[in-house]
């Protein structure tokens, strides 16, 4: 790799950055679901460079499926050890087009295995080209896409909504846990919302504020 394509590559990395906090608002004020961001940096790193960009997501979320129901009900759900969350994936990018849609698709395909619902976010997509390419792959795998306003989070729109996985892939989320301290916060506060029925905002991104 050139001096030049790692320059530009680390340019559009912290470019990304600046997404995430957005993307945390748009998903809590949109669908209400608590997110984290995920550091692939904070990783075991035995994969050599760039190794870890195709595991981990740059932003992972939790949906309390309960979070209308009666408390009541939501006790019941516990005991029965029924299902109380769905687990987000999110791949987020600045620019998608003709020449990086199908490497940041795949990416995020491969990033979203161990979710229930996974998503390719973008600031900006050029061209309809792009766009039907997008459309063609999500009907074969199933991700999703969201287009995230960055001057106003709250007009972003989901594109294409993703195709629900029934289970989480316990094994994919057990290596992201091990290799990555990031994702074992994540499974943490999963855990813990399990054990008391309550979520803590302060434990999540984004602008969160308490009932």
């Amino acid at each position: 790799m050139s001096v030049y394509v790692e320059i530009a590559e680390k340019s559009e990395k912290c470019g990304e950055h600046s997404l995430y906090p957005l993307l945390s608002t748009y998903l809590w004020n949109e669908f209400g679901v608590y997110s984290k961001r995920i550091d692939e940096k904070k990783s075991s790193n035995r994969r050599g460079p760039n190794g870890n960009r195709w595991l981990y997501p740059d932003v992972v979320g939790m949906e309390d499926l309960g979070a209308e129901w009666h408390r009541e009900v939501r006790d019941c759900v516990n005991q029965y050890s029924d299902k109380r969350t769905k687990l987000w994936s999110f791949e987020a990018k600045l620019l998608l087009n003709r020449s990086n849609v199908r490497e940041y698709f795949f990416q995020a395909v491969s990033n979203s295995s161990w979710s229930n619902f996974g998503y390719l976010v973008a600031a900006e997509i050029e061209g309809p080209d792009t766009l039907k390419e997008l459309r063609m792959l999500s009907a074969a795998h199933g991700i999703g896409l969201i287009k995230l306003d960055s001057e106003n989070p709250s007009e972003s729109q989901v594109y294409i909504p993703a195709k629900e996985r029934n289970e989480i892939d316990w094994d994919t989320a057990n290596r992201l846990a091990i290799e990555n301290k990031d994702f074992l916060e994540y499974v943490k506060l999963v855990k813990q919302f399990y054990q008391t029925g309550e979520a803590r905002p302060s434990d999540w991104d984004g602008r969160i504020e308490d009932d």
